[in-house]
C-alpha cells in the first residue's frame, strides 16, 4: 500500500467520507429531552432512515473506490466516464441526500445533522478538486476515439 499515490482530492474524499460514515452511524441528529429523560437518534434510524442509509452505503462506496483506485493495483472496469466525473458525482449525490434527510425533519435537530452538512460540502469541495483527474487507463468518455481493448 503506498499512500503517497493518494491527490489531495482523494484525501479531502477519503477523510470526509470516513467521518460522515461515523456521524451517520453514532452522532445525535436528533435529540429529545422531556421530563429527564433524553432520546437521541442517529443519522441511520429513523426519521426518514432510508436517505441516510443510502448516504452511509455511497460514503462507504466512495472510500473503497479510492482505495481500490490508489492504493492497491487492482485494475478497475472500464465505465462510460472517468472515474473522477463518476467520484464527483456520487460526492454530490451525499450531500444532496444528508440535505434530504436533512429536510425532511427539522424538528429536535442535534450536532450531527449540522456536522453532516459541514463533511457533504467537503466532500463535494474534494470531488470538484478531482473531477478532472486523468485515469490510467482511457474511458469511452475520453473522446480518445479508439474503443477500448478487452483484457
Amino acid at each position: 500500500m503506498d499512500l503517497s499515490k493518494l491527490t489531495l482530492s482523494d484525501k479531502i474524499i477519503g477523510g470526509t467520507a470516513i467521518a460522515m460514515v461515523i456521524n451517520l452511524l453514532f452522532l445525535p441528529w436528533h435529540k429529545v429531552s422531556m421530563f429527564g429523560i433524553s432520546e437521541t437518534r442517529s443519522g441511520v434510524q429513523s426519521p426518514n432512515s432510508f436517505w441516510g442509509l443510502l448516504a452511509l452505503l455511497l460514503a462507504l462506496a466512495l472510500i473503497a473506490v479510492i482505495i481500490v483506485r490508489k492504493v492497491t493495483d487492482v485494475e478497475l472496469p472500464e465505465v462510460p466516464l472517468p472515474w473522477g466525473q463518476l467520484t464527483f458525482f456520487a460526492t454530490i449525490a451525499v450531500g444532496a441526500l444528508v440535505l434530504i434527510k436533512l429536510i425532511s425533519e427539522t424538528d429536535f435537530l442535534g450536532f450531527g445533522a449540522y456536522l453532516a452538512v459541514l463533511l457533504g460540502g467537503g466532500m463535494i469541495y474534494g470531488g470538484f478538486l478531482g473531477k478532472d483527474d486523468a485515469d490510467s487507463s482511457t474511458s469511452l468518455g475520453s473522446g480518445s476515439g479508439a474503443p477500448p481493448t478487452p483484457f
